[in-house]
């Protein structure tokens, strides 16, 4: 077989040499270890250049090598020396994670072009991927891919292995520090200017990575009362949990669940993380005790009663990835103008059985204390109430059951029937039973 070369004396036939393809290996060029320099991309549906037959009535020049077939792999550079661009994820490593490019949102978390959270990569031990594909690390987690989300920034106080939802580079910003070893006591935060107090509780032999609860009295109450009046020292103590339980602020108004000024926990109009005075400090909490107790930050909990009820709902809500499940006492979701707006009482231990009953209240406003989430993120509730409450009505948190179970956030209600306006002894350790089986 030849090929006639078209020269300055005529047509010459040269004779071509047939390689068996079979014979032959290929080097396959992986994008990330070729020189970018060289480069070219052929087209896509344009074939392999061996299966396109050359015309004999075109000349060829002789002077050009044909290089296709012939490898060159020592000036090729390895790909530590190719940098990987943000939008081309690195090879998968042990065929188990997928390393992600990530940037760092504006609460510090890093998250990949589709928003999901990357505190690890989803397939490796250790990594929790919720039910929106955000991913946690747990303890002990160390990464087995080439590359890991550490420019996602982080505040100067919470350590680099902080790798927990919502808190490592939380901006928020504050003073002060809790104290490290066991026992009660109360300390001061300085959070947005404002000197705020929180008791805390430290069991003699806490968990290695301990749970955090976050206890929230109610109206005209002190931090010391969930403490005082529930068996919360008790259940930390057999659990290895931390409590946490912040005074609320003196307010020189009234608002939908106070007809004057009292001392209660800010709700709605104004939750915003950034601006609401108590959510503000309900973060310092969360980074503080990270720093110092090592705190699973997949098992922060929110507790409390009446107001407190109100408010832990609300940091549920707005704080959703910083709170694995909620607990609320004679609190609820009001769409009435305000609380004493509806003073139903009834009989009954569910609230399908109190529904449409005599006195049942019609209110169609503005959920309050917050709106529910709608996003699937809705942290699962735990609600205990009395049927005979004559300050806050059982109704509420019959509401609020409703509202969680239609976007599809997992609660338990608990309705005792006769009961008034009252924070149940047990109320810690049955919430925990709940609480517990969740984790964010």
């Amino acid at each position: 077989m030849g090929l006639c070369l078209l020269g300055a004396s005529g047509c010459s036939v040269v004779p071509l040499e047939v390689v068996d393809a079979g014979s032959m290996s290929l080097l396959v060029d992986v994008a990330t270890d070729r020189d970018p320099a060289r480069d070219v991309p052929a087209p896509r549906d344009a074939g392999t250049p061996r299966d396109v037959a050359v015309p004999i009535d075109v000349p060829v020049p002789t002077d050009v090598p044909v290089t296709r077939d012939v490898p060159v792999a020592i000036d090729v550079p390895s790909p530590i020396d190719v940098p990987v661009t943000r939008d081309v994820p690195a090879a998968p490593v042990d065929a188990g994670c997928l390393p992600e490019p990530v940037y760092p949102d504006r609460m510090g978390e890093p998250r990949n072009a589709a928003g999901q959270i990357r505190y690890c990569w989803p397939g490796e031990a250790l990594c929790f991927c919720d039910r929106d594909n955000d991913c946690y690390a747990q303890a002990g987690y160390v990464s087995r891919c080439p590359s890991t989300p550490t420019d996602a920034g982080s505040r100067p106080d919470v350590p680099a292995t902080d790798t927990g939802p919502g808190t490592s580079g939380d901006p928020v910003v504050y003073g002060g520090t809790f104290p490290s070893g066991a026992g009660r006591r109360t300390v001061t935060l300085q959070v947005n200017g404002n000197a705020r107090r929180v008791v805390l509780y430290v069991p003699s032999t806490p968990a290695p990575s301990p749970a955090l609860m976050l206890l929230f009295h109610g109206t005209n109450g002190t931090g010391d009362d969930l403490l005082d009046e529930t068996d919360a020292q008790a259940v930390a103590n057999a659990n290895g949990a931390i409590l946490a339980a912040p005074f609320s602020r003196h307010r020189s108004t009234g608002d939908w669940d106070h007809r004057t000024e009292d001392t209660y926990w800010e709700t709605w109009p104004n939750v915003d993380a950034t601006a609401n005075e108590d959510l503000l400090l309900t973060r310092a909490i969360i980074v503080e005790a990270r720093r110092v107790y090592g705190v699973d930050a997949g098992r922060v909990y929110a507790l409390g009663h009446s107001n407190g009820a109100f408010f832990a709902a609300t940091v549920a809500s707005v704080l959703a990835d910083r709170i694995a499940a909620f607990a609320s006492s004679s609190g609820g979701l009001n769409r009435c103008a305000n609380t004493w707006s509806c003073s139903f009482m009834g009989s009954g231990s569910t609230c399908a059985a109190l529904r449409g009953r005599p006195g049942w209240c019609s209110c169609s406003g503005p959920e309050k204390p917050v709106s529910i989430r709608t996003d699937g993120r809705m942290p699962p509730g735990y609600l205990t109430h009395g049927t005979g409450d004559d300050a806050v009505t059982v109704q509420y948190t019959c509401e609020l059951e409703a509202r969680m179970q239609a976007v599809g956030a997992a609660t338990q209600t608990v309705l005792r029937d006769g009961d008034g306006h009252d924070l149940p002894r047990s109320f810690v350790s049955s919430a925990w039973r709940f609480l517990s089986t969740f984790r964010r």
